[in-house]
């Protein structure tokens, strides 16, 4: 690590001075905006350094989804998508700390009134919910390092799922698939 890049982090960590991080939102309507129906919201808020995070959201014409992208520390990644015709969802991704990676997707034709929780607390840990039918619940919760959890529901056309994956401590796995 060259002296400037620890310069950097050292003033990224000490004194919360975002570095280099970037922040995405596609499709993101404002409530009433361009004579949208519904009221699509999305935020990202970024403390911390070399961190990605990027919201893209395609619901139908009274759609109403909510999307936030809430990350701290150094090298995070997220993404939300809800789309095509993904109406009145809730996806939200809480993290700090270090290389953790969290996507949350849901969609498809009737894919609607989902919600989605991803919260991450240490280094390296990676999270995925994929919801692709309506009524759906999923929530992922990792302290520790190295976790890896997955939720899929819904890729059989089934609905009213809930999902819950709760993991602490080091290297561990999980997987929720529900058809």
């Amino acid at each position: 690590m060259t002296k400037l890049t620890k310069i950097i982090l050292a003033l990224v960590l000490v004194l919360g001075i975002p570095a280099m991080s970037m922040a995405t939102c596609f499709n993101c309507n404002p409530c009433g905006a361009n004579g949208y129906k519904g009221c699509t919201e999305a935020t990202i808020t970024q403390v911390g350094g070399f961190n990605q995070a990027s919201i893209e959201q395609n619901g139908g014409s009274w759609s109403s989804n909510l999307a936030v992208i809430d990350q701290s520390g150094i090298g995070n990644k997220a993404s939300i998508l809800q789309a095509p015709f993904a109406d009145h969802n809730k996806a939200i991704v809480d993290q700090e700390g270090w290389s953790n990676q969290a996507n949350i997707k849901q969609q498809g034709l009737k894919a609607d009134y989902n919600e989605a929780y991803i919260t991450q607390n240490g280094l390296g840990n990676k999270a995925n919910i994929e919801q692709y039918s309506s009524h759906n619940l999923a929530s992922i919760t990792q302290n520790g390092m190295c976790n890896n959890a997955s939720i899929n529901q819904g890729t059989m056309g089934g609905s009213h799922y809930t999902g819950t994956i709760t993991q602490t401590g080091f290297a561990n796995t999980a997987s929720i698939l529900q058809k």
